[in-house]
């Protein structure tokens, strides 16, 4: 994991295979992203740990609408930039690693994670024992099971981020995981996400089969888009 999620992750010379054109250049969309998400937490305002934090945006986002957030990442490139940069206490490592104390959280994030991980059950557990009774896990992941996925079939980006990507999730098989592992899934949708255009077009000809060694223009890459592709499932899950 070391070897894999360093600095050259987030600035990756083929994002098509691993990782990100840019992560950090691309911060005024991570932010239009998250915050878009905001709206998935509690309406009371308490303790988040966001797992998997990257380069902090998320746990700055919730900061700054009053929430007591901080953040994990395995990364040490990108943790360092969440501290240095945005000032976000985001901590370099594991969930498991973190030893946070029982119940010590109300929410915890896994944003484009639980696909990455090793063992997902296993993490699970850790969120449920730091998270109180009644406190919730908010997740998104790529849904295999979705129609773009279903439309594209071998084609799908998905099946192209192995060894980045490890499970892959559809409703019915996360949800079925949730229960295993003491959650209730109260709510499903799925999360827009705010990209440049030229990423979007990217991603739709791809989609078609069409996209071959086409490279979007700087001027489509400078404009932004708020788009929907019921790619990302987001669940929202209650801890028993």
């Amino acid at each position: 994991m070391t070897a894999l999620y360093s600095e050259h992750y987030y600035v990756s010379a083929d994002s098509r295979q691993r990782g990100y054109d840019g992560y950090a250049t691309e911060a005024e969309n991570w932010r239009r992203t998250f915050r878009d998400r905001m709206r998935d937490l509690p309406a009371t305002r308490g303790r988040l740990l966001d797992v998997g934090a990257a380069t902090g945006f998320f746990v700055e986002q919730a900061n700054a609408i009053g929430w007591d957030a901080i953040g994990v990442e395995p990364s040490e490139w990108a943790a360092e930039y969440a501290r240095t940069q945005l000032g976000v206490d985001v901590q370099t490592g594991t969930l498991e690693s973190a030893r946070h104390p029982d119940a010590a959280f109300d929410v915890v994030t896994l944003w484009e994670v639980i696909e990455h991980l090793p063992d997902p059950a296993v993490t699970l557990r850790e969120v449920r024992r730091i998270l109180r009774p009644g406190g919730h896990l908010i997740l998104s992941t790529p849904d295999a099971g979705s129609l773009a996925a279903r439309l594209s079939g071998e084609r799908w980006l998905g099946w192209r981020k192995i060894p980045e990507h490890l499970f892959f999730f559809d409703r019915s098989n996360l949800d079925r995981l949730l229960v295993q592992e003491g959650f209730v899934p109260a709510r499903h949708r799925y999360a827009s996400l705010t990209v440049s255009a030229g990423f979007a077009v990217e991603r739709g000809l791809a989609l078609l089969g069409l996209l071959g060694s086409w490279r979007a223009p700087g001027w489509l890459t400078r404009r932004s888009l708020r788009v929907n592709p019921g790619y990302d499932l987001l669940v929202v899950a209650r801890r028993t």
